[in-house]
Order: structure tokens, then C-alpha cells, then sequence
């Protein structure tokens, strides 16, 4: 991964596409009824694992290409995980590797996306690979490129001088060589011309390698499929002890950290309460805390703004307490109100969206915190197990 774990939600740009939509036929057997990202590996779904590593990184978005039993993706990640904004990119029908990246880089804005499989972990530099992919004109894509010894269910990559991909040589017995890792940085642009249905690999990979649009980028750290049974037990050892709890510090938006002017939507609206600021600075400066918002937003279910003006506005109030020295690594909110969309789990005093912070750092409830300055502030807090403190309180165990 890039270098040193990324810092609260500001400041975030890149974009990143995880393939999910595969049956998982080898794994069928090992964990029935579960789409392979979702098996469970050292107690957690190992998509976490992969997405850990781009909140990590300092990715903005992430768009899910999933399918088969999507609904159990879907379910537990929602729209947000730590400091992603998730979306999704479902196929009614297989689209295979190719289709499916299309299909969900359309939905991108930036120019150049990185590619992941959701049942592989790879300890990649991506400032390395963008950096290869902009040094190099006329490339499409760059491929994290591992180096392995004594294999045969890989096949491998023949790369020339300045990194640029010549081949690709079939599965056979290997000493040593460099595989494909499975995590692609792609021009968005690079996939429109050709069929709805194709492999990514097979398909696309062999007939603009003769191009050189290709790339090859070396990592030399950890690496894991989790394709095989027997590399799924491995990957039981690997991320064992990888999720430490941590202390979180939940706070509630509207009247706790800018004052409560009724759906608040526009920046420019934004009034910030300066006791709150200074308490969420407290916990900023503690490396041992991380900081999350966990906010009701009934006006998304009235129809006054959208989930995209609320991702734009949290984006935006980042960067403002980030000025302020504050980091907030997760912005949690409720869409629903009883009257428009029905009952639901995350509207306060419900617990959902704390369950699910606290879900998402790890952290338990003996080790978290909730401001706010609503009832329903502190039934939610009540209902998680977690310590309240009304809005105006210090940072304190």
C-alpha cells in the first residue's frame, strides 16, 4: 500500500473499482452459501481486507462490481466503510472480468482508476504505480507485478526494458517469475470500444499487449489468493491479529458540530460550533482515537437534496476541520424518516450507525465515546453500550 496509513477524509481523490461478481466454485465447498469476498477470514469478511487497504491509502470511492449473492456485499457495507463512500455496479448477468470494469468505470470521474480483485490482497505502492502509468505515453494500464518462486497456478508476465509487458506465457511449472497480482490502474476511457462481455484478461490484456499499452510494475510485498482452499486456510494465519480495536469518538452533526439551522445541505450554510471543534481536535491529536460523525439526514428521504449533495457537503466540511486541525475519518448518515421511507435501523435513537462505526474500526463499546446534544443522541449511545457525553464535553476517559 502507499506508504504510511492515511488520515481522516479530507483531501481525498482517488477512485478504485473491486471486482465481487464471481461464483467462487473452487471455495464453494469450504464456505457454502457465501460469495468468495465474503468469507470469512480470522473471523471478518475478506473484502474488509481489501477495502482496509484503500481507506488506508487515502481512496475517496469505491465502486463494487458484484453479482452473485450481491445482496450479502451490499448489506454489510452499505454507502460507507471508515472513510470510503461506497457505490455499487451489479451485473443481472455475467458480464465476466472485462464487462464488468467497463460497466463500473462509467460511474468514475477521474481519469485513472485502480482495478482490484475482491479475493485477492496484494501490498502494492499505488503513488509507484501511478507514477509508472504517467511516465510512460501510450499506456493504458499498469499491472502490480509479483514476483514469485516454484509455482504452476499462475501464469507469467514477460516484461522488457522501461517495464512495458511483451507477453503473456501460459500456466506452467516456474522457478521464478513475475505474475500478474491482480490490482490494475486503468485509463477509464481504455475499455469503451469492444463487446458487453469479455474477460478483462483473456480478451483485452492479450490483444493490446502487441500495443504496448501494457505495463509492468514490481511490488515486493505480501500477496494472497484466496481462489483455492488452500490458500484460503493460509490467509486465516496471515490476517490473524490484523484487526486491533481501536478507540473511537462518535459525534452527531447537526447542533453538536455546526449549529442546527433545519437540513443544512450547502457548505456556505455551515456554522461550526467551536467548543465541538476543540473537543474533536483533542482526539485528533491522540494517535490511539479515531474520529466519526454519526448523523440523522431526513431531508435525503424529503426529497430536499440528494446522497451525492451530502457526500459533497461532508467532503467539504473535511476540509474545513482539517484547517482547523481537526481529522475526522468517517462520516456516517441515516437517509430515512418513518414518515417518507419507513421504519429503519440507523435513524437515532436507533444504534445502527454507531453498531456500524464501531463495526468498521473495530472498536468496542468500553473503548468508544458519543457526543451529541439530542435525546436521541443519548438513547443510541445507551442502546451501543457506549459512554455519552453532551455536546460541550471534554475529551476524557
Amino acid at each position: 500500500m502507499s506508504r504510511g496509513a492515511y488520515r481522516g477524509t479530507a483531501g481525498r481523490v482517488r477512485e478504485a473499482v473491486v471486482l465481487a461478481g464471481g461464483f467462487g466454485t473452487r471455495l464453494a465447498h469450504v464456505v457454502p452459501d457465501v460469495c468468495k469476498p465474503m468469507a470469512p477470514v480470522a473471523g471478518e469478511p475478506f473484502l474488509r481486507r481489501v477495502l482496509d487497504q484503500l481507506d488506508a491509502a487515502g481512496f475517496a470511492r469505491v465502486v463494487i462490481a458484484d453479482g452473485y449473492r450481491r445482496e450479502q456485499i451490499e448489506s454489510y457495507f452499505m454507502g460507507t466503510y471508515r472513510g470510503l463512500e461506497v457505490d455499487y455496479s451489479p451485473e443481472d448477468s455475467p458480464l465476466l472480468t472485462g464487462g464488468a470494469v467497463r460497466r463500473a468505470l462509467r460511474t468514475c470521474t477521474r481519469p485513472e482508476v485502480f482495478v482490484l480483485n475482491g479475493d485477492t490482497w496484494l501490498d502494492v505502492d499505488f503513488d509507484e504505480m501511478e507514477a509508472s502509468l504517467a511516465a510512460r505515453s501510450g499506456a493504458r494500464c499498469c499491472i502490480a507485478a509479483k514476483r514469485m518462486e516454484s509455482f504452476d497456478r499462475y501464469g507469467t508476465l514477460d516484461v522488457g526494458p522501461g517495464g512495458r509487458i511483451r507477453a503473456f506465457r501460459e500456466k506452467a511449472p516456474c522457478d521464478e517469475g513475475l505474475i500478474n497480482g491482480g490490482t490494475y490502474l486503468v485509463r477509464r476511457d481504455a475499455l469503451e470500444a469492444g463487446p458487453d462481455v469479455f474477460s478483462l484478461e483473456g480478451d483485452w490484456f492479450a490483444r493490446v499487449v502487441a500495443d504496448g499499452a501494457l505495463l509492468a510494475c514490481e511490488t515486493g510485498g505480501g500477496f494472497i489468493d484466496i481462489g483455492v482452499p488452500e490458500d484460503y486456510e493460509r490467509a486465516q494465519s496471515m490476517f490473524a491479529g490484523a484487526g486491533n480495536s481501536q478507540r473511537l469518538a462518535m459525534f452527531d452533526r447537526d447542533g453538536t458540530v455546526n449549529v442546527d439551522t433545519v437540513h443544512m445541505h450547502r457548505i456556505e450554510d455551515c456554522e461550526l460550533i467551536e467548543s465541538t471543534v476543540d473537543t474533536m481536535r483533542s482526539y485528533s491529536e491522540d494517535p490511539a482515537w479515531r474520529v466519526a460523525v454519526v448523523t440523522n439526514q431526513a431531508g435525503i428521504a424529503k426529497g430536499l437534496y440528494s446522497v451525492g449533495d451530502m457526500r459533497l457537503l461532508h467532503r467539504q466540511m473535511a476540509e474545513v476541520l482539517r484547517g482547523r486541525g481537526v481529522e475526522v475519518d468517517a462520516w456516517y448518515f441515516c437517509p430515512h424518516h418513518p414518515d417518507f421511507t419507513g421504519e429503519c435501523g440507523c435513524r437515532k435513537p436507533a444504534p445502527g450507525m454507531l453498531l456500524r462505526a464501531m463495526r468498521d474500526f473495530r472498536a468496542v463499546p468500553a473503548r468508544c465515546v458519543m457526543h451529541g446534544d439530542k435525546e436521541s443522541d443519548r438513547l443510541a449511545a445507551e442502546t451501543a453500550g457506549v459512554r455519552f457525553v453532551w455536546a460541550g464535553g471534554r475529551h476524557g476517559e
